[in-house]
């Protein structure tokens, strides 16, 4: 029996417009340019302003995308990707975007050191070979209590385009933002330890690096005591996956024991100050020569009876 969901809507209420209802079926763009969904045509609104992206358990995010005048959430500036739940509002410039997802609950997503989803309400749910990739961003914290208020969301909604951009590049699907983490996947068409799912998350991992030392540069211009830096912790196994309900489009969110070691190798990248921190089996998948691998041991991760190798990895031609 298929189950029927209440559709998504958007109710959208612009200044000296009757109201309207827009149903919410994929990525939504909001900004002043010609080539979004809703265009806002006030010169508050950024030609590419803010963006709903449906992710993971068929749940949307809300992403502001750098804008100078800011996205507000239910009177709160958005600063990091946040889910949206039922009734939610979202205001930019003198537009009221009012989010209706009548069958979705509220839910509170782990802190990213603690993750350990579950597939509860999951439908359909398969195993298979992947590779994960956590980005965190670090010392989050002080860069929101230092950063002015007016300078944080566009600095850090910058960064989440352009990482999400960085990382759909080398083929990953980005599953869920956690605070201010992002988790992608690679799907294997076979073995869990075909070498073909190490490269994407490697690559994205390195180049995610080189991006963050721009926003560095940017950041130190004007906050000199403040650095930016990102973490990136890497696996590959096999993972759960499942989609949600009776949705016809299939949102697949991955758990397991392999997206707990990828969160946990991303924990240890400050503690071993490392900037990408990878398990064994990335390492002895990866393509031979193309990466130089730092042995870091054998490491203790939270929740893990065994020890895990630990490995740092850089480009094999840097210098």
């Amino acid at each position: 029996m298929i189950e029927l969901r209440p559709p998504l809507e958007l109710s959208i209420t612009v200044p000296g417009q009757p109201p309207r209802k827009v149903a919410l079926q994929g990525p939504y763009s909001i900004g002043r340019g010609s080539a979004n969904d809703l265009i806002i045509k006030d010169a508050r609104a950024s030609r590419g302003h803010a963006l709903l992206r449906p992710l993971g358990r068929g749940n949307y995010f809300l992403l502001d995308l750098g804008s100078a005048n800011g996205t507000f959430l239910n009177g709160r500036v958005v600063t990091i990707p946040v889910q949206l739940n039922d009734g939610d509002v979202i205001v930019i410039a003198d537009t009221s975007i009012r989010f209706d997802a009548p069958d979705q609950r509220p839910i509170t997503a782990p802190a990213p050191t603690d993750y350990d989803a579950t597939m509860e309400t999951a439908h359909n749910v398969s195993t298979e070979a992947v590779a994960i990739l956590v980005a965190d961003i670090r010392n989050f914290t002080r860069l929101s209590e230092t950063i002015p208020p007016k300078e944080l969301p566009a600095f850090i909604g910058s960064w989440f385009k352009d990482a999400g951009a960085v990382i759909e590049s080398h083929g990953g699907v980005i599953d869920k933002f956690i605070g201010d983490a992002v988790m992608a996947y690679w799907l294997g068409a076979g073995e869990a330890s075909d070498p073909k799912l190490a490269i994407g998350p490697l690559d994205s991992a390195l180049e995610l690096i080189e991006t963050a030392k721009l926003y560095d540069a940017q950041l130190r211009a004007r906050h000199p005591e403040l650095s930016f830096a990102v973490g990136c912790g890497i696996h590959m196994g096999e993972a759960m996956f499942g989609n949600i309900g009776g949705s016809s489009r299939r949102d697949f969110t991955a758990i397991g024991d392999c997206v707990n070691i990828a969160f946990r190798l991303e924990s240890l990248c400050k503690e071993l100050q490392r900037s990408v921190v990878v398990s064994a089996e990335i390492k002895d998948a990866a393509v031979a020569g193309a990466y130089a691998f730092e042995d870091l041991g054998a490491q203790k991760l939270k929740g893990k009876a065994n020890e895990v190798r630990a490995y740092s990895v850089s480009r094999k031609d840097a210098r």
